[in-house]
């Protein structure tokens, strides 16, 4: 609670306070079943320790429950959720249902009943520390060391939103104003992109204004700054988002709700 507590003083209110993590997902093969649908959420109370707890939700087109408890940020009883995951090939009862992972989560609007079912003899993912995590402010940070090439990071959002998430957005920004000041950056890129394309999902229209393209890239700016980073090297630009570039991305819908950083030492 103080690691959060210090992030969130450090980044400003509201800014990064609702992922959890488990488990590392591996990369998942483009071969493998992607699954995107707008479900309503159900939380399983089991218990392996702390951040145990199962969030299912059933795809109504097939009537298929699934595991999406390995996502960034977790679902809220009572809304709907737009979900984007690939069926992975993990054997695992952990929580009842085949697991999504990798997954991405958003949560919508739209209300529906909430569900809290028991346990009923599973366990849940039991929560693992992540390897990258931010420390709090008074641990010294360490420089990247030459030599400086340009850097290019990514931090994708929830549909509709800006809110940089809990040891998932802050770790890259860290990274990227770490890179920025040891190279003494002349240049840094701040492009924010919006899924200004509607697409049908279950029913729902899910579309994007281009307006959150602007505010993510005001948003990761003034998160820079607050790291640091000398507002006079940066520019902003926002645009409606193209497919991203490569085969890296198998969630290739939630991909585009993201922001791209480039830094020229």
């Amino acid at each position: 609670m103080k690691l959060r507590t210090a992030i969130c003083a450090l980044l400003g209110a509201g800014s990064i306070c609702n992922a959890a993590t488990h488990e590392p997902a591996a990369a998942a093969p483009a071969t493998q079943s992607v699954k995107l649908f707008v479900g309503c959420p159900v939380y399983r109370d089991s218990d392996s320790g702390r951040k145990s707890g199962c969030w299912l939700v059933t795809d109504l087109a097939d009537g298929a429950r699934y595991d999406v408890t390995l996502g960034r940020i977790k679902p809220i009883l009572g809304r709907k959720i737009l979900v984007e995951g690939i069926v992975s090939t993990r054997e695992t009862n952990a929580c009842g249902a085949p697991v999504l992972e990798p997954v991405n989560v958003s949560v919508l609007d739209a209300q529906c009943k909430a569900h809290l079912i028991p346990a009923e003899g599973h366990p849940g993912h039991r929560f693992v520390l992540p390897k990258d995590v931010m420390q709090p402010t008074h641990v010294p940070r360490k420089l990247p060391a030459p030599p400086y090439e340009p850097q290019s990071y990514t931090i994708e959002f929830e549909l509709a939103s800006d809110f940089l998430l809990y040891q998932y957005s802050e770790v890259i920004l860290e990274r990227a104003a770490l890179f920025a000041k040891a190279s003494k950056a002349r240049r840094i890129e701040i492009v924010g992109f919006a899924a200004t394309e509607p697409v049908e999902v279950s029913g729902e229209r899910i579309v994007e204004d281009l307006a959150i393209a602007k505010a993510r890239a005001a948003m990761v700016a003034e998160a820079f700054s607050r790291l640091g980073v000398a507002r006079e090297a940066m520019h902003l630009s926002w645009h409606p988002a193209p497919m991203p570039a490569g085969d890296g991305k198998p969630l290739r819908q939630s991909a585009k709700r993201r922001v791209e950083i480039t830094i020229q030492p």
